[in-house]
């Protein structure tokens, strides 16, 4: 299955890195990289550009093969090559017309997300903001937070750190998003605007504790011009694989 995600620009400043020591990589991963036996994800993209700005690991990257080119350092040269391949697997992986698009902070939207892959079989791309969210950014509890002052002006734009490309390919989109202060995050609409949705089927779906999605649905559909807007759907962080797969089976989709 293709995953797409672009290389945040920060990259580019990871070049003046010198890199860090592998966290006890074994000598022959880099051998089983170069040999092809590894095939890469959006994920370990992700791991490794994470590592390299030294942000919290999300998993144990023990054993990781991420020195791909046998130099014992992961560094930038690692991430650019790692970049290729996962490339190379997207251009000879699926041809699905649909992807789901998503943007997730609490990994809520993202279980979601996986769901509806492993369900549908479509591609995927993950809005990552180029200026993460910390937990005292989304703090609701507290008025003067990021989120709140973004979500108190319409107007704001959040920059998205790796836009994706095109979505020429695809004739359907599956949006997903968390409900924050009642409505779609603003970063959702710094998508909206840069896509070309006209000719496009989209379908919303988002996570909340319990606001609707209906006022998010309304945003969407009136901030740009999209060719078919498809009811959304509103889970809990509880909701289960079936529950995604009962409300996919429902949708008036050629499948």
């Amino acid at each position: 299955m293709k995953k797409l995600l672009s290389i945040i620009a920060s990259g580019i400043m990871l070049a003046s890195l010198s890199g860090f020591d592998t966290p006890d990589t074994a000598d022959t991963d880099a051998v089983s990289a170069a040999t092809g036996t590894v095939r890469y994800t959006d994920d370990d993209l992700r791991n490794l550009q994470d590592f390299l700005l030294a942000r919290p690991a999300k998993e144990d990257l023990t054993g990781k093969p991420y020195d791909l080119n046998g130099d014992e350092v992961w560094d930038v040269f690692d991430l650019c090559l790692m970049r290729k391949e996962v490339e190379k697997s997207a251009d000879t992986a699926s041809d699905s017309d649909t992807i789901v698009v998503y943007f997730s902070r609490t990994g809520n939207t993202e279980k979601i997300t996986e769901y509806l892959i492993d369900i549908t079989g479509a591609d995927s791309y993950v809005i990552e903001a180029a200026v993460p969210y910390t937990d005292e950014d989304i703090a609701y509890n507290n008025s003067g937070c990021r989120a709140n002052k973004e979500q108190n002006d319409k107007t704001v734009r959040p920059e998205i750190a790796g836009p994706i490309a095109s979505l020429d390919s695809y004739d359907t989109v599956f949006l997903g998003y968390p409900i924050w202060w009642g409505e779609e995050p603003r970063i959702i609409d710094t998508f909206l605007e840069s896509c070309d949705l006209s000719e496009k089927t989209v379908i919303p779906f988002c996570t909340s504790g319990s606001s609707g999605i209906s006022t998010s649905e309304r945003n969407i559909g009136t901030l740009v011009p999209i060719g078919k807007q498809l009811t959304g759907k509103r889970f809990a962080a509880s909701a289960s694989k079936t529950d995604v797969e009962t409300w996919y089976d429902s949708l008036p989709l050629d499948k």
